[in-house]
């Protein structure tokens, strides 16, 4: 019984772990996504990713706490340079509405 609920506990662990890998990297296409549209003059759909993005930090946050150091430290790595795309992103819609 013990060794199930520890087999448990790791599975639990891995996928939490791949969970957040995965929504860093949607929120990465989401920014990417957001600055294309920025470009091609959607300002409707470039804030939709940004609300997406914004959203998608907040899940990443909720879970990375609960990573061990060595992931959460890799994962919060990434989440800087997410939070950069955001801004940049943020940045441009600002000076498209000041047009």
């Amino acid at each position: 019984m013990d060794e199930e609920i520890r087999e448990l506990r790791s599975k639990i662990a891995r996928t939490r772990y791949e969970f957040v890998k995965t929504e860093l990297e949607t929120c990465f296409t989401a920014a990417e996504m957001g600055e294309f549209e920025l470009g091609a003059r959607n300002i409707p759909v470039a804030e939709r990713e940004v609300a997406f993005v914004e959203s998608g930090i907040r899940v990443i946050r909720r879970f990375v706490v609960e990573l061990p150091e060595e992931q959460r430290t890799a994962v919060e790595a990434r989440l800087v340079d997410l939070e950069a795309a955001l801004a940049s992103l943020k940045e441009g819609l600002l000076k498209r509405a000041a047009l």
